[in-house]
């Protein structure tokens, strides 16, 4: 009887466990490292030097100093050299990762073959043995491919471990670092003498950075991450990796003055606002994404701890800005400093949850805004300070930010267009009003929730520069503050300051009124439902997720809220029973 050489087994796929992520932290930090020498460099060659001094002292000691900058701006160049190779390391290393699934994948299907011919020879005849050689043939040559791959695949892995080896070896001695980058200009300096003024447009800053090599795009991220991080028209990725450094460099530093017990009250607050930073990216990045099951991407939009006389501010984005389909801006209101990032990240989040879950097959980026200065108390606060609350001071300026920083997303993206939604809460819907009315954004939709009132000129959902069949309106029948606006058609919403407008869900005002009630509703009056409209499962979330995706159609819409002469302000929405649609 005719012999049938079976295929061999496989080889088995070499175990490689690693944390790309891991590595990719360790990146920035050393990243942040390099920052902080750099400002050491800076320092010596700007501040330390003193223009006025001269004689053999000052001589003496700018002769001194100066050896000190040159070899802070060599170690600072050497540690962003390995920190760039660590985040290679760290795209080689998941690109590693991949290929091993896929060559586990075809390993198993090889040895069912094998099983299988060995199983099909068992049982052959004569006449069965051309045919089974040839298939087995078939399955030799895809054996030997296959161990071939996994050769490369190993020797692949064993060269990056030999080149990340090399790149700590060749600037572990201080000499070496002297010898390689003693004196060598930093890529920064020479592209950032090129940037735009601060008047130019997100356009011209854009358009800058595109012009940019890529080795002088991660010298500045390195060298100078306030120089990029809150600048609109800058795109959302390098904003993000620059206001990382300064993040990780900022916690490093004051954290360390802080255990000297040196801290300034300024640095106290500051690390307070970094601190809460740091948390509210945890925060998103500890989120899944429920269509993919990966951690959700966070990218840090805005990141400037001493802003607003150290209320800070901070925008943290759910999802990556430069791609999504749909990206939503969500600007809170009362109460908001850098301090409650944990508690908005967490909103971020779970809007990004919710839009996903909703609609699987678009791509969301959901970002909390605390870009302006909010007044410092919620009614429902101890120490409420109504003064500061009932004027709208504070959201025409915060308008004017929001203006900004919608401009700059829409400059950054490339001629990529994304469905925009700005969404303002609480007195974050008067800034937002503020910043359609004064500023004509470009969003596609403009959504209202918790709203006190949308500024004193915005009469009508028209006013807002925006088509009114976009404009949203959502109210939950028990909130204290969605009951502040102006009702009626008077329109005496200010007077002598006072005031914050219309309220957007009156039938006069024009805009989409969709369901916003809470199972858990209090009674007549609750604060706490002002709370609740990023809540999971609830008629808001589910209705402001279906706006954010384009998906109007699927909003559920309410009744308006009307004042009628005779009577005084009615809400339908009171007497309904609410509803708990599914967001997750």
């Amino acid at each position: 009887m005719t012999t049938i050489t079976l295929p061999p087994q496989p080889c088995a796929v070499p175990l490689l466990t690693c944390r790309p992520s891991a590595v990719r932290e360790c990146g920035g930090d050393l990243l942040a490292a390099s920052a902080q020498i750099d400002d050491l460099g800076s320092f010596v060659a700007g501040d330390a030097r003193v223009g006025d001094w001269t004689g053999r002292g000052s001589a003496r000691y700018h002769e001194t100093i100066a050896p000190i900058g040159r070899r802070a701006d060599a170690m600072s160049l050497a540690l962003r050299s390995v920190a760039t190779r660590v985040d290679a390391h760290a795209d080689e290393l998941q690109r590693l990762l991949d290929r091993r699934t896929d060559l586990e994948e075809r390993r198993s299907h090889l040895a069912g073959e094998v099983a299988r011919l060995r199983g099909e020879i068992t049982g052959a005849t004569e006449d069965d043995a051309a045919a089974l050689q040839a298939e087995c043939d078939l399955v030799r040559r895809d054996v030997e491919l296959f161990d071939a791959d996994v050769t490369t695949w190993s020797s692949d892995l064993a060269s990056e471990e030999t080149a990340m080896v090399q790149a700590f070896q060749r600037v572990q001695e201080a000499e070496a670092v002297e010898r390689i980058y003693g004196g060598v200009a930093d890529p920064a300096d020479g592209a950032l003498a090129s940037k735009p003024g601060a008047d130019a447009t997100p356009e011209e800053v854009n358009a800058w950075w595109d012009s940019l090599t890529h080795a002088q795009q991660q010298a500045i991220i390195a060298a100078a991450p306030g120089a990029i991080g809150n600048l609109d028209g800058i795109p959302a990725g390098p904003r993000n990796a620059a206001n990382t450094v300064a993040l990780d460099r900022d916690l490093a530093d004051w954290t360390h003055t802080e255990s000297l017990g040196e801290l300034t009250d300024d640095e106290r607050t500051w690390l307070e606002n970094a601190r809460a930073a740091d948390e509210a990216r945890r925060n998103i990045a500890d989120r899944v994404d429920p269509v993919t099951g990966e951690p959700i991407e966070t990218q840090i939009y805005l990141y400037d701890p001493a802003a607003f006389d150290g209320d800070g501010a901070i925008a943290i984005s759910a999802g990556n800005l430069d791609t999504a389909d749909n990206v939503a801006v969500v600007v809170p209101g009362f109460g908001t400093d850098a301090e409650s990032a944990g508690y908005q990240a967490d909103r971020a989040a779970t809007l990004y949850e919710s839009s996903r879950y909703l609609d699987p097959d678009a791509s969301n980026a959901s970002m909390f805004w605390i870009g302006y200065d909010a007044p410092d108390n919620a009614p429902w606060d101890e120490g409420f300070d109504g003064a500061g609350v009932v004027t709208e001071s504070m959201a025409t300026a915060g308008g004017e930010h929001l203006a900004d920083t919608i401009d700059g997303l829409r400059a950054s993206r490339d001629g990529e267009p994304a469905h925009v939604t700005a969404i303002g809460h609480s007195y974050g819907s008067t800034t937002t009003g503020h910043a359609a009315h004064d500023h004509g954004i470009e969003v596609d939709e403009i959504v209202f929730v918790g709203s006190p009132g949308v500024g004193g000129d915005t009469n009508d959902a028209g006013d807002t520069g925006i088509d009114p069949e976009h404009v949203w309106a959502g109210a939950n029948s028990r909130d204290p503050i969605a009951d502040l606006g102006n009702h009626g058609w008077v329109h005496g919403e200010t007077v002598l300051g006072a005031g914050l407008g219309d309220d957007p869900a009156e039938d006069e005002f024009g805009a989409n009124r969709f369901e916003a009630e809470s199972e858990t509703r209090g009674g007549a009056f609750s604060f706490g439902d002002h709370s609740k409209y990023f809540d999971h499962d609830t008629e808001s979330l589910h209705n402001i997720s279906q706006i954010v995706n384009g998906n109007d159609d699927a909003v559920e819409h309410a009744d308006h809220v009307y004042d009628p002469w005779y009577d005084g302000v009615q809400d339908p929405e009171h007497d309904r029973d609410p509803t708990t649609p599914a967001t997750r």
